[in-house]
């Protein structure tokens, strides 16, 4: 199940009316109202937050984040409470147009990497919609060097087909092995990204288990190679997401939170993007793999390190536990 369901005994406009109590006082009283504020918004669906905002609009002329911003700093607890009440194809949407006006590659990578056939059909329709350009055009425009390997990922046929075709797993198996002798020189292994980017998951799922086992006593992974050997610091990340997306979003998604909570800086940004936008998709079974991988609870990972800032750190943890 997911960690976030629709709540029972649900009405918009009370939930609304409520809210803007809770601002009023805070600013009448000088108190705190953010985890007033979590305490409604975490136990609500999407969709019913959905609701809620278009309620606040129509009641009181504002949205509830502009109207929050009156008595809640802007920061992490802020975006956490933007990103909740953002559709997630607007969320998805935002996130990445960002990521590439910033030129921030690891979180385009993961954007474009993490997302199935269905839903990034879905992102480069809106985006395309809402900023009038088409993603193609501004990673062209904006980013540049490493286009090429964006614009193949985008164009995967990724979960679309199930097909496994065994000659040709052989075929590709003995060119990433050859491309693994020379250290994953893609310059003089041109194969080696059409390979990873326009073969479906289930057929490279089938690849990477017989690389696994290419040579007696070896049975390092295709991600750990790349990673040791190609220099290519960005292509190696990337790839590195790729190749671990196909096999398992889910243990990736598990990866990315251990290492936004575990570096000297927190990346709250990555954390926001991962527990607000898989709320209802599968963040369970993240936290399950955090626990399984870590051997520690998610939730408590992220107090350990976030702990200073209360508010962001108690809503975080509200979603996780929900």
């Amino acid at each position: 199940r997911v960690a976030i369901t629709a709540g029972s005994n649900f009405d918009a406009e009370t939930d609304a009316n409520k809210l803007r109590q809770i601002l009023e006082e805070s600013l009448e009283k000088d108190i705190s109202a953010e985890n007033n504020i979590a305490q409604i918004l975490v136990q609500r669906s999407n969709l019913q937050r959905q609701q809620i905002d278009e309620s606040f609009r129509s009641l009181f002329d504002v949205g509830l984040c502009d109207d929050m911003m009156i008595v809640v700093n802007k920061g992490n607890y802020f975006e956490t409470v933007k990103a909740l009440l953002l559709k997630p194809i607007d969320y998805d949407v935002e996130c990445l147009r960002e990521a590439i006006m910033e030129a921030n590659e690891s979180v385009i990578c993961e954007m474009l990497c993490t997302r199935t056939h269905s839903e990034l059909t879905d992102i480069l329709t809106t985006y395309e919609s809402v900023h009038e350009s088409a993603v193609k055009e501004d990673l062209e425009n904006f980013i540049g060097e490493h286009t090429h390997l964006y614009l193949s990922i985008l164009e995967s046929p990724r979960d679309r087909d199930n097909t496994v075709d065994d000659n040709l797993v052989t075929e590709h198996l003995n060119k990433l092995i050859s491309a693994e002798r020379s250290r994953w020189d893609l310059v003089s292994n041109p194969d080696v990204i059409p390979i990873l980017t326009t073969n479906n998951f289930a057929h490279l799922r089938a690849v990477f288990k017989e690389f696994q086992k290419r040579d007696k006593g070896n049975m390092e992974m295709i991600e750990s190679s790349i990673r040791k050997c190609l220099h290519d610091e960005f292509l190696s990340m990337c790839l590195v997401m790729w190749v671990k997306s196909i096999k398992n979003v889910t243990r990736l998604f598990s990866e990315l939170l251990y290492q936004s909570v575990t570096s000297l800086t927190a990346d709250s940004a990555r954390v926001i993007r991962i527990v607000v936008g898989r709320s209802e998709i599968d963040l369970n079974q993240i936290k399950s793999h955090y626990m399984m991988q870590y051997n520690k609870q998610l939730q408590l990972a992220v107090q350990q390190k976030c702990g200073n800032d209360l508010a962001y750190s108690t809503i975080i943890t509200m979603i996780i536990k929900n």
